[in-house]
């Protein structure tokens, strides 16, 4: 069950981080996107990117609760034993 703490959270996080940057960048929501910007001017290369942090908090809160629920079930199951 160690396992299951460590890789559920992680994957909601991450998961629900990747669908909400999609979400942005397809209907161009500007507070849940990634941008860059890429330019080859003749004295070399300016690349900028810039991007949303509130998937990033969002996902990390999905990922807290997601670990809250798994050990609460956790905690109830080893009771009944």
């Amino acid at each position: 069950m160690k396992k299951k703490l460590f890789w559920f959270p992680l994957l909601s996080a991450l998961l629900s981080i990747g669908i909400l940057y999609t979400i942005g960048n397809i209907f161009e929501i500007s507070f849940l996107s990634w941008n860059f910007y890429n330019e080859s001017p003749s004295e070399g290369v300016i690349f900028e990117a810039g991007g949303s942090i509130i998937p990033v908090i969002i996902g990390f809160i999905l990922g807290f609760i997601t670990e809250r629920i798994l050990k609460n079930k956790h905690k109830g199951n080893s009771n009944l034993v």
